[in-house]
């Protein structure tokens, strides 16, 4: 007796706790009702087996492990019916996403094909900007080139006039045409005039008609004048032929070589080597003037025969 109300204690708390596990899983009232009828039947059956077969077994316990199993089977479906439906609400498009990948792909690599090409068009806009400023600088050096030439060409005719402007100011007035002014004398170098080269008797004349006289070296300072202002003329191959009768002579007395101002001429550094000669085609009693890099440009010619050019000199106005 005591043990069937145990027992029957025992099928009630099971119940019971059945009862409450599934109302706290969220299943309705009817469920209950059903659970509890199927509990009335196996406490039935119950009955009918130990009546039956006198037997203590607890078949409670058999339903409680296969109810239990029942249980998990469901919740494990449950379960995994959610996480599928969480997974789709998740990434509804994942079948889409390679796509989606492709295209943002695509998208990025036309942006990047256009920057190129940009950049090319940019390069080739800059390049032949850099061509045409080269070509402008090479437009502008040949204009200043061409520029500076121009410059130093006026700049030798300044000079150049600047000198003449200096030569004619200063012998303006003071200096026949065709003379030049030197220092404090006015000289005239007779091979401006065509056919001019006379003996020394018709050179000196022509110096006398003009107001002068043929040329009186006094010192070495002219010495060097007129060495530097001879004219280097070769009109002939003969070195002797191309020097200016000047104003020496050594008629009066031989071997006394005196100018035409009366002046004796003592000093002998001028004369060239083997000068005055006393036999040959260069001697003679009048002296001529040949430049030849040296203070020795004096030696002696035929007064009447030798025809040479001639210098003259007088005093400046």
């Amino acid at each position: 007796m005591e043990n069937s109300q145990s027992e029957q204690r025992e099928e009630m708390s099971f119940e019971q706790n059945i009862s409450r596990d599934f109302n706290t899983n969220g299943h309705s009232g009817s469920h209950h009702q059903t659970f509890g009828q199927g509990v009335s039947n196996l406490k039935l059956h119950q009955g009918l087996f130990t009546e039956r077969g006198g037997s203590a077994f607890p078949l409670h316990r058999l339903v409680t492990l296969g109810l239990l199993n029942a249980v998990l089977l469901i919740a494990a479906v449950v379960i995994g019916i959610y996480c599928a439906k969480a997974d789709y609400l998740q990434d509804p498009h994942s079948a889409a996403t390679p796509l989606i990948i492709e295209m943002n792909y695509l998208r990025n690599h036309s942006d990047i094909i256009r920057a190129k090409l940009e950049a090319q068009a940019q390069l080739v806009k800059e390049r032949a900007s850099h061509l045409q400023l080269k070509l402008q600088v090479t437009q502008t050096k040949t204009l200043a080139d061409y520029l500076q030439r121009q410059i130093e060409t006026l700049q030798t005719e300044r000079t150049n006039l600047q000198s003449n402007k200096t030569t004619i100011e200063e012998s303006c007035g003071r200096c026949l045409e065709g003379w030049s002014l030197l220092k404090s004398s006015c000289y005239y170098f007779s091979h401006h005039v065509s056919n001019s080269k006379e003996n020394w008797l018709d050179s000196r004349a022509n110096c006398i008609s003009q107001g002068g006289d043929l040329l009186v070296i006094n010192n070495f300072e002219e010495q060097q004048l007129i060495s530097d202002n001879f004219p280097k003329l070769r009109s002939s191959g003969l070195w002797w032929q191309n020097g200016f009768w000047i104003g020496l002579t050594n008629v009066v007395t031989a071997g006394t070589w005196v100018w035409v101002n009366n002046v004796t001429e003592v000093e002998t550094m001028y004369w060239r080597p083997g000068q005055p000669a006393h036999d040959g085609l260069q001697s003679g009693n009048c002296a001529a003037f040949n430049y030849f890099a040296s203070e020795r440009t004096w030696y002696n010619g035929n007064c009447l025969t030798l025809l040479l050019n001639w210098i003259c000199e007088m005093d400046p106005n």
